[in-house]
């Protein structure tokens, strides 16, 4: 009879163990966010609408699409340029040294401000240096809002 009893309290203990692991992994996928399946030119239309809708037009090439270089959009809204950094969208955090890059970018090109779009979050020197200049940082769950109110008609 003890060995039925080890094989019920086996069954019983892979039946829990089972259990858990399906209930972390639906709540993983329901806390991912929408855009992380997204293939970079699907994700960057996403952006790039997101952004039209709050009042920005992609500044666009002869081919026309928007003007990108290593991740980064080039927006304009009332005569003034701002760069987007859409480079770390799979990031779980981005450091100062991704803002210092935005910033350089944005002195070389004449634009008053600009945008890092991240997955995950941000450090507390990036946030700081943010702080300091007119970036702005868009973490993850902004980010996916942001997303989400462009999709919404």
């Amino acid at each position: 009879m003890e060995p039925m009893i080890l094989l019920a309290g086996l069954a019983i203990a892979i039946g829990i163990a089972v259990t858990a692991w399906l209930v972390l992994r639906r709540r993983s996928a329901a806390t991912a966010p929408s855009f992380a399946g997204l293939r970079e030119r699907d994700f960057e239309s996403a952006v790039v609408k997101a952004f039209r809708a709050q009042g920005y037009e992609p500044i666009m090439v002869a081919r026309g699409e928007p003007m990108a270089r290593a991740g980064e959009l080039v927006l304009r809204r009332e005569r003034i340029t701002y760069l987007v950094d859409c480079r770390h969208r799979h990031a779980g955090k981005v450091g100062v040294d991704a803002v210092q890059a935005l910033q350089r970018a944005m002195a070389a090109r004449g634009a008053a401000g600009g945008f890092v779009l991240a997955g995950g979050r941000f450090g507390r020197e990036a946030i700081a240096f943010a702080g300091s200049c007119s970036i702005r940082l868009i973490d993850g769950p902004a980010l996916q809002a942001m997303l989400g109110h462009a999709k919404a008609p």
